[in-house]
């Protein structure tokens, strides 16, 4: 006996709603409720409605791919497979399938990206890791080629985003350090190009000032990949010894932050007593340290739902500057 593949239409059968309606919802499209979508998307789950990807780019013409490139390092922890799961979790019920395209140390992004755009590979592209004239982002905007990223820009005409709020989390760090008396405070953080530095040194600037502490400047190093953490724990550990060490620093990743502990305890040092250390947390690695260091919350499987949904109402034609949202930090202290 042959099991009848679940359509549209019976998804239209069960929630009274037209097969036009079913699927702009599944498609997110803008000018269907959130509560009219949330409960076709319920319907078309329980069914088990899966889209016929293939079937729609014949009759429309479009790919139906969404495309994530991402740049492979060891310092972005689980910071990729979160993004995906969160996307994913959006795009399951509609057509759109996504794919990660990893891009390997020295290859050229913005010629990847250019490619993906000039053969319309995709229908939407999504790019993390943004700097403030991001040539990639231009790029796409000449093509009137469907972009958001994870990360703001500097770019005229505005386009989509979901960012998480750097400059607050870099003030609420700096002020919980002069709370724990720190009178210098560093930031750490290799990618000083991209415009979530500007962010964090701006939040910071502001602490400072209202904190009464000094910034550290001397500890920023414009590296990337492993040379950066294994610098990172080697400065650590003569910043111990020779007495120099930072009383407090801010580290925009868990790496960071595990390879200043190991430094600090190599050298004879104690965390919380020769450093105070408050890290970004965008995972359950934190969770497992000891001792417990302070942090700030990035919650990367919301950022990537956001950004698929961003996406997805890009896609069907919504202005980028009403699409443009910034995650609130959440520290652990006061909790």
């Amino acid at each position: 006996m042959t099991t009848k593949q679940p359509t549209l239409k019976m998804i239209a059968q069960r929630t009274g709603y037209a097969v036009t309606t079913i699927s702009k919802a599944l498609h997110d499209a803008p000018n269907i409720s959130v509560k009219t979508k949330r409960y076709i998307r319920e319907i078309a789950e329980e069914v088990g409605y899966q889209p016929d990807r293939a079937g729609l780019s014949l009759r429309t013409g479009n790919t139906h791919k969404i495309i994530l490139p991402m740049q492979l390092s060891d310092d972005i922890s689980d910071f990729s497979r979160r993004l995906i799961l969160g996307m994913a979790r959006i795009l399951e019920s509609t057509p759109y399938e996504l794919v990660f395209h990893p891009i390997l140390p020295g290859h050229d992004e913005l010629e990847q990206v250019q490619n993906i755009v000039r053969n319309r590979a995709a229908d939407g592209i999504v790019l993390a890791q943004t700097a403030p004239d991001d040539a990639r982002v231009q790029f796409a905007q000449s093509y009137d080629f469907p972009v958001v990223t994870h990360g703001r820009t500097r770019l005229e005409p505005p386009h989509a985003y979901y960012d998480f709020d750097n400059e607050t989390f870099a003030h609420q760090a700096g002020l919980r350090l002069a709370e724990l008396g720190c009178t210098q405070v560093a930031l750490l953080t290799p990618e000083c190009e991209f415009t979530f530095y500007l962010h964090l040194q701006a939040g910071l600037q502001r602490a400072a000032r209202e904190g009464g502490f000094q910034i550290a400047d001397y500890w920023n190093k414009a590296s990337g990949g492993d040379d950066y953490i294994h610098w990172l724990r080697a400065q650590s550990a003569n910043a111990v010894q020779t007495k120099t060490m930072p009383q407090g620093v801010i580290c925009s990743s868990e790496i960071a932050a595990l390879a200043i502990m190991d430094g600090v305890t190599e050298a004879g040092g104690e965390v919380g007593r020769d450093v105070h250390i408050i890290a970004r947390k965008t995972s359950n690695l934190l969770d497992y340290l000891h001792p417990r260091i302070d942090w700030v919350e990035e919650d990367l499987i919301v950022a990537g739902e956001h950004l698929a949904q961003l996406l997805l109402q890009r896609i069907n034609g919504a202005d980028p500057k009403d699409l443009q949202i910034i995650g609130s930090p959440a520290p652990s202290w006061g909790n």
